[in-house]
């Protein structure tokens, strides 16, 4: 059997950055990423290994039967924090066939979940065409380097929602809010429209690869989460939202990656515990037996598993 092990994060500075996630050194950090294939393991037997080399070798014990393994196990999941003080640029993910077409045999698609945990008053996302848009609408403005964002829904959220955010969706999240990310362990990105900035070498507009990723009929809308349970399914991942004490068990299916949120969380198994400070996760491999979550008074966990 295995046992759960910290990650340590990675801070990515952004020009978009806020300050919640940590001092900036140059630049704001804009993304703190929790778990993903490039980050390493923070304790226990396999301290200082990157996540996708541990995924290779302990295979179906670390990721669970329920992760792909063509052409080798991978880590399936990749979980970051945003913190956006200004608008980012419009942006698409490809599918998993495009992304194959546009970036080689062994590249995966980007289709993402947020969860809100912070939002100021009034703060919004901009998610798909709205209604009435066509295709040759978005291709026109695309190609001709004007500006999209007019052609997209703005959605006022607040904290606990939580969006799908299927690849294809054209999307721009805008500032005043903290968001939970969960996506496929992919970060590829097609930049569509910067808020009429000129391009420039450090952020270029990839016009051809979003027109080619481009899927008009997205249209993902937020809903909230004040009931908990299941909250995100599709066929990548699942995220459960959970504010009382749950018996939970991997089964050999697949890891789960738990965040606290809003309070401390109580995590214990056979012959390991864990305490989880807001906002702090830790992995649990396949191969563990099952457990128990506490989440704190007034909080909830975030368990991000496989299908």
């Amino acid at each position: 059997m295995l046992t759960p092990f910290r990650v340590t994060p990675h801070a990515d500075e952004r020009v978009w950055g806020g300050t919640r996630l940590g001092p900036p050194r140059k630049l704001p950090i804009g993304e703190l990423w929790l778990v993903g294939p490039s980050l390493v393991v923070a304790d226990g037997p396999y301290a200082g290994r990157h996540l996708d080399a541990l995924a290779g070798e302990l295979g179906a014990a670390l990721v669970g039967s329920a992760a792909p393994v063509r052409p080798r196990p991978r880590f399936p999941l990749i979980l970051k924090l945003l913190d956006p003080a200004s608008w980012l640029s419009v942006q698409v993910h490809p599918n998993d066939a495009t992304a194959r077409r546009l970036a080689g045999s062994d590249a995966l698609g980007k289709t993402e979940a947020w969860y809100v945990l912070e939002a100021e008053p009034g703060a919004e996302l901009l998610l798909g065409a709205r209604p009435g848009v066509r295709q040759a609408d978005l291709e026109a403005a695309m190609s001709s380097g004007g500006a999209t964002t007019g052609l997209l829904a703005r959605h006022v959220v607040t904290a606990g929602d939580v969006l799908l955010v299927a690849a294809g969706t054209l999307h721009a999240v805008g500032p005043g809010l903290l968001l939970y990310e969960l996506q496929q362990p992919s970060d590829i990105t097609y930049r569509v429209d910067d808020w009429g900035r000129p391009p420039s070498r450090t952020r270029p507009l990839h016009t051809k690869q979003a027109l080619a990723s481009v899927i008009t009929r997205s249209r993902p809308t937020p809903h909230d989460t004040a009931r908990g349970g299941r909250v995100v399914a599709c066929r990548y991942f699942t995220l459960d939202a959970l504010d009382v004490p749950s018996q939970l068990d991997p089964a050999g299916l697949t890891l789960q990656v738990v965040t606290a949120v809003g309070a401390p969380a109580e995590l214990a198994g056979a012959g390991w515990s864990a305490r989880l400070e807001p906002l702090e996760t830790i992995v649990v491999p396949a191969a563990t037996d099952a457990w128990e979550l506490r989440p704190g008074p007034g909080g909830r966990a975030l368990v991000a598993a496989l299908p």
